[in-house]
């Protein structure tokens, strides 16, 4: 039997000449004998990668052109809730590291993008109790929009800096703890609203707090609060979701949505495989991950340093993607409504998306929402064939 390395430069070479049918079988040899093996992976795909139908996202893309680079930071302190369902426990009372905040500054000034979105990679930690967050919430704000997760259970005075606030996009998750100090819960939300930030509850279905979501719903709703409910990730019960969620529990998921999410509709098909090895991703050139002391690198689970954002996507090199999805023919930033999410807080002008309805009906869709959710599916399996994810998984 041939190794993997002949195996590879036979199909290179074969790629070369154009004989693609022999190129295909060279690679698959590979993959039979090492299904990481990266360079079989993209010669694959390469080949037998075939676009599916997808009228409304080129359509979108004919009528606009997001430019967004999305930077994640990493934000390390210990958290002070205990959530039961926390997919980072073990990991939530790491010590507090500090920020060097000027070699953070100099990652924002190679980014060229028109559009900065900001958001903090906290770990198993709540961010507001970190003794600096301040001041970098306030370094963070001077270049575009800043979304960020909390618990919510710190007074606004001690961490919201004057004059970012507008800038603000905060995701306040009702915690099981949170739920026993309501009153503060809302009053903090209250307080947030009023300074300019935009606000939204987050709220983890897991399977034992989906009867509460309908009552939060309403109570949330007629203060004016985006409530969001968000699928539990991880067992219970011997079961996993968000997988195992029943169709009465999604419904209920979805009706209580008060923006309905094309995320929500296409999971849990997409992360029937997060094994993304091979196929060519936007971290590094439109996300960007850094660390405490201003290291870049692609993203989380990449720990290869980056010296500047890359100029045109990579193949992804990890073996399970937990970043979501930033491949780049199948990413929900660099798309019209991404930008018009945030454009506000970042001062820029929304694309016009008036005529988005008219033109799924004319696609043969019964809404945008569905019709994007379509094609986002498409591109997914397309994509997980090409690359040969389900015949030579890793």
């Amino acid at each position: 039997m041939r190794d993997r390395e002949a195996e590879f430069r036979s199909g290179e070479a074969r790629a070369k000449t154009d004989d693609m049918e022999a190129a295909v079988a060279h690679y698959k040899a590979a993959l039979r004998t090492d299904p990481s093996h990266l360079g079989a992976r993209m010669g694959l795909g390469k080949l037998q990668f075939v676009e599916p139908d997808q009228p409304l996202r080129n359509e979108m893309r004919r009528r606009s052109s997001p430019d967004v680079c999305d930077v994640y930071i990493a934000v390390r302190n210990p958290c002070n809730y205990r959530c039961f369902y926390c997919v980072a426990a073990g990991h939530n009372a790491e010590p507090t590291q500090r920020f060097n905040l000027s070699a953070i500054e100099r990652v924002y000034q190679l980014i060229p993008n028109k559009l900065v979105v900001t958001a903090f990679e906290c770990g198993g930690g709540e961010p507001t109790v970190h003794p600096e967050f301040p001041d970098l919430l306030e370094l963070c704000a001077k270049y575009g929009a800043v979304s960020f997760p909390t618990n919510n259970s710190q007074d606004p005075a001690r961490w919201l800096p004057k004059g970012a606030a507008e800038r603000l996009d905060i995701r306040a998750a009702l915690h099981p703890e949170g739920e026993s100090r309501l009153e503060k819960f809302l009053e903090y939300a209250a307080t947030l609203v009023e300074a300019g930030t935009t606000f939204r509850c987050q709220f983890i279905a897991h399977p034992t707090r989906l009867e509460r979501l309908d009552h939060y719903r309403r109570l949330f709703q007629a203060r004016g609060i985006l409530f969001h409910p968000i699928p539990f990730i991880g067992t219970y019960n011997g079961k996993q979701y968000p997988h195992a969620y029943a169709k009465e529990e999604q419904d209920l998921i979805g009706r209580c949505l008060q923006r309905p999410s094309i995320g929500l509709k296409i999971s849990p098909h997409v992360h029937r495989i997060r094994n993304f090895r091979g196929i060519p991703c936007i971290a590094g050139k439109n996300l960007i991950y850094v660390r405490q002391d201003g290291t870049m690198q692609r993203c989380l689970y990449d720990d290869a340093i980056i010296d500047a954002p890359l100029a045109q996507a990579k193949p992804c090199s990890v073996a399970n993607c937990g970043c979501g999805l930033f491949l780049e023919r199948l990413n929900f930033t660099q798309t019209a409504h991404y930008h018009n999410v945030f454009a506000g807080l970042a001062k820029l002008d929304p694309f016009d998306l008036d005529w988005e309805e008219e033109a799924a009906r004319e696609f043969g869709y019964e809404d945008a929402a569905t019709g994007l959710a379509s094609e986002y599916v498409a591109m997914y399996d397309a994509l997980m064939a090409a690359f040969g994810k389900d015949e030579f998984p890793e």
